[in-house]
């Protein structure tokens, strides 16, 4: 409970717990590490340089594999711990009839873009033999197959050859499945925007943009940092990826400025929001969320670019070590300021009003 200046006082909200937080941050994941995989598929695509092929096809694989881990993880969030009914979640398609609804409208973005996700999944694993770690799905099916004899792995190898549409088909399959991460991504911002005038912190404008920035943010830093953790900084363009982070994390910055200052600038609500935002929960705002989430990865990305300009960091395996553990630290921040984020947008979230 907590007093405004207006002589209401705010109740917590109670419908939406810390397993909407988590579905949240899955599903920005998801969104933003599917955008990244796409995009090192694009640049695959375009490049004349061999060098460049298994790299950013890695990373093509791996955006898809935690897309679709994210995705999943997300669902049984918001299904089994939210909602309790998984089930019933099966039958969406008859029990969800106001299509003008934002649930209705983001239940069929999220089917749809899990279809898409699965499908790359199956062609970027399944179709060929990959390396690297991101193949480690195909690893277990094939250990699932040689242990059991179950030909689980021969099984999915046939219908990714079978159903595979060619590179280019793909690759525009792929970027529908992209405009589909951004949508899955927005609407939640615009669900939790619905109810903006009961609870002040969730402003039905900004809030869709905030999350956006942020899931591009947490998606390509996961994406980028994974494929550097297992496989190395050789020929990921892990610079430019990070650089790339470097600009959404401005972008990010600029939205929740302007975030804040509606919230202060607001009306008793609103202005309590802020207070609660930056005050009560000003641990986790300011230490989580602008300085491990955003001020740190700036911080750092200044300093590697400073020193891989001064130095070849390839030189040595001592160089090597030293910048893949620091990107990886990198863009481990980015991501712990990703769950500091959401947790705040629900943790922080206070309505209806009753006078005093």
């Amino acid at each position: 409970m907590m007093d405004s200046p207006d002589g209401l006082v705010w109740l917590t909200q109670q419908e939406y717990g810390w397993y909407i937080a988590a579905y949240l941050f899955f599903s920005g994941l998801a969104g933003g590490a599917y955008v990244t995989g796409f995009a090192a598929d694009v640049l695959r695509v375009r490049s004349t340089d061999p060098a460049v092929d298994r790299p950013m096809y890695s990373i093509t694989r791996w955006g898809t594999v935690l897309a679709l881990g994210a995705v999943g993880a997300g669902m049984v969030f918001l299904l089994v711990f939210h909602l309790g009914a998984p089930v019933r979640a099966l039958l969406f398609p008859i029990l969800f009839v106001n299509v003008g609804s934002w649930l209705v409208i983001g239940t069929w973005i999220i089917v749809l873009f899990s279809a898409v996700a699965t499908l790359q999944g199956l062609w970027v694993v399944w179709h060929e033999n990959p390396a690297g770690r991101a193949a480690f799905p195909r690893v277990v099916t094939s250990r699932i197959e040689n242990r059991f004899d179950v030909p689980v792995d021969s099984w999915l190898a046939r219908v990714a050859s079978r159903t595979h549409p060619g590179p280019r088909r793909r690759l525009l399959c792929s970027g529908v499945g992209s405009a589909l991460a951004l949508s899955m991504i927005a609407y939640t911002g615009f669900k939790l925007g619905d109810v903006s005038a009961t609870v002040p912190l969730w402003d039905g404008t900004l809030l869709p943009a905030l999350f956006l920035a942020s899931a591009l943010s947490i998606g390509l830093a996961a994406t980028v940092g994974v494929t550097v953790l297992f496989d190395g900084v050789e020929g990921t363009n892990v610079t430019a990826f990070s650089v790339a982070d470097d600009v959404v994390i401005l972008g990010e910055i600029a939205v929740l400025a302007l975030f804040l200052t509606t919230l202060a600038s607001g009306g008793p609500g609103a202005v309590s929001a802020f207070g609660l935002l930056t005050e009560e929960y000003g641990l986790v705002f300011w230490g989580g969320v602008v300085t491990v989430g955003l001020a740190l990865p700036l911080a750092i990305s200044v300093g590697l670019i400073a020193l891989e300009r001064r130095v070849d960091v390839h030189a040595s395996d001592r160089l090597r070590r030293l910048v893949r553990g620091t990107y990886t630290l990198k863009f481990g921040f980015v991501v712990l300021g990703g769950v500091a984020l959401r947790y705040l947008i629900i943790a922080a979230a206070y309505n209806a009003p009753l006078s005093t």
